[in-house]
């Protein structure tokens, strides 16, 4: 019987030949030119993996940031520590996602092993043998949040480094996108369905303040707290039982129901139907089909009308 953890990891790793060498083609000019993502470790055993993109005006998962944490994941994996924690050297944001910039520029299969590559990283975090804690103290968006429910548990502070509240969640649809790493896959079990599939549907993210109940497993009011926060969390944890997915976490029931009141309220909306669709098909079909489904949605939005004038505007406004 295979463990959760053990499921994703295979899921997520699968990958037919020509996408594994697209992902060769699209990676082999960062391989040689960056080094693994900074790990820290202490006399008692735990280390700290430091999430950067000192290429970019804030931490964004590119293709070079990938191969980087590829690399460190690598690193870890083979010298496991007793727990792991995941944070941000960013200031601004924890990860504010995905380059959009990047994506629009892919070509279709570019794209593909873009999002397999991404999908193949994040399955290698959830498969390590300690506890892995995502500790979010910014902003974190689309692929930023997909990271950390790759990890085996999340504690995130409800302000930023400057007092204020950040939003946490999944923007893609807002954009005429869905999301890419395992986000439809991943949020609705944790988060209750009429909530978490609703707003992914909609591209709606929340508040660090007003987070749903289990977006995040421990909360803490400042950054500072955050390091005991993850010590005490990763000691409850069962590596080899986490994260659930929505094929796995024993609500499918409501999460179909949510699918059908998405398909019923946003009927005219492309992304909003992309998303249930990829919902529940990973309820359906298990976590892996679901993921194809996303490469594959996220892929036939992006040419579309509507999304290639979202990102020309989004850009414009932002760089």
């Amino acid at each position: 019987m295979h463990s959760r953890t053990a499921d994703l990891a295979s899921d997520g790793v699968v990958v037919s030949p020509a996408t594994a060498q697209e992902i060769s083609s699209s990676t082999m000019t960062t391989t040689t030119s960056t080094q693994p993502l900074s790990i820290d470790r202490d006399s008692s055993g735990i280390a700290t993996l430091w999430l950067d993109a000192p290429h970019q005006p804030v931490v964004v998962l590119d293709q070079i940031l990938l191969q980087r944490l590829d690399e460190a994941i690598t690193l870890i994996a083979n010298d496991p520590p007793k727990m792991l924690v995941v944070r941000s050297a960013c200031k601004r944001v924890w990860v504010a996602g995905a380059d959009l910039k990047e994506i629009s520029g892919l070509d279709d299969d570019a794209l593909d092993a873009y999002l397999s590559h991404g999908q193949r990283t994040f399955a290698r975090i959830a498969a390590l043998p300690c506890p892995v804690i995502a500790a979010i103290d910014g902003a974190a968006l689309g692929g930023g949040l997909e990271l950390a429910m790759h990890c085996h548990g999340i504690v995130a502070s409800q302000h930023n480094q400057r007092g204020k509240p950040y939003p946490i969640g999944l923007p893609e649809a807002g954009l005429g996108l869905v999301p890419g790493w395992g986000g439809t896959q991943l949020l609705p079990a944790r988060v209750t369905p009429s909530t978490s599939v609703a707003s992914i549907a909609s591209g709606s993210p929340f508040q660090s303040n007003a987070m749903p109940h289990g977006l995040a497993d421990t909360t803490v009011d400042t950054p500072e707290e955050l390091q005991a926060a993850a010590i005490a969390l990763a000691e409850l944890l069962d590596p080899a039982e986490l994260p659930h997915t929505i094929s796995s976490c024993g609500n499918e029931d409501a999460i179909l129901a949510a699918v059908d009141h998405v398909r019923h309220h946003h009927a005219d909306n492309a992304a909003a139907g992309v998303v249930a669709h990829c919902v529940a098909t990973g309820v359906k079909k298990g976590f892996s089909e679901g993921l194809d489904q996303e490469r594959e949605g996220l892929v036939s939005l992006r040419r579309t009308e509507h999304t290639t004038t979202k990102l020309r505007e989004f850009l414009s406004h932002n760089g």
